[in-house]
């Protein structure tokens, strides 16, 4: 008996014909992975003297999932041959008339003189399909948590670059600001020292003022008193 039960194989629809729409809760194919059941494919690989593993292997490589390798595997299993009379050996005849007959056997041993029976080979059969079954999922789930994995392994460079970006321009960032707020600071310094330049100018101003202007407002008094006095002494006509 099989170990998993035959995949009824579907005729694809043709075009136009009510087929063509997906069943609810039927998943579609990932695109790029052959649809079909890999039946001839595993055929010619047996015939070419591959085991179930090396079969396996190859048709991951065509792109085909675990399912269709098994449902395939398990199609072209070979059956034991069907339990019957073996042609050219006669039936084993009845006991003579009046004779009692044979005692049987208890169930499970055979008859008196005649060897046991050999166990079969189904139970080797299906623990080797089993192994290499899990084998091949173990392989598959392997590969996708390794892609994962890749994945997660690129998203964090990205990251890392990225941040690595920003944080170089928030650098450049605040050396721009400390360049100008040196010369902010430089030029308010500069402006400092000038107003004090012209504050010393007008001190010394002031007190050149000071010398300056009581002989200059004694000349211009003496001036006046000059000019009066000579219109005091021109006679009048």
């Amino acid at each position: 008996m099989p170990l998993f039960k035959k995949k009824e194989e579907k005729v694809p629809p043709q075009p136009g014909q009510p087929g063509n729409i997906q069943p609810p809760g039927e998943l579609a194919p990932p695109e790029g992975m052959p649809s079909n059941t890999p039946t001839d494919a595993v055929l010619n690989l047996r015939q070419q003297g591959l085991t179930n593993n090396q079969i396996i292997q190859e048709l991951q490589r065509q792109g085909y999932n675990s399912q269709q390798i098994f449902d395939a595997l398990n199609i072209n299993e070979p059956t034991n041959a069907p339990a019957g009379p073996i042609p050219g050996q006669p039936e084993q005849a009845g006991p003579p008339q009046g004779m009692p007959p044979p005692v049987q056997a208890p169930e499970g041993m055979a008859p008196e003189g005649m060897p046991a029976e050999e166990p079969s080979m189904d139970f080797d059969v299906n623990k080797e399909k089993i192994e290499e079954m899990a084998e091949a999922i173990i392989d598959e789930k392997w590969e996708e948590l390794v892609k994962s994995i890749n994945k997660i392994i690129e998203w964090k460079e990205k990251m890392e670059a990225t941040i690595h970006k920003i944080e170089q321009e928030i650098k450049d960032i605040k050396d721009n600001f400390n360049q100008i707020h040196d010369s902010l600071i430089g030029k308010i310094h500069e402006y400092d020292k000038n107003i004090l330049n012209v504050g010393t100018e007008i001190k010394a101003m002031e007190k050149v003022f000071e010398k300056v202007l009581p002989s200059f407002t004694e000349n211009v008094s003496e001036l006046n008193r000059m000019v009066k006095g000579k219109r005091s002494t021109v006679p009048k006509k």
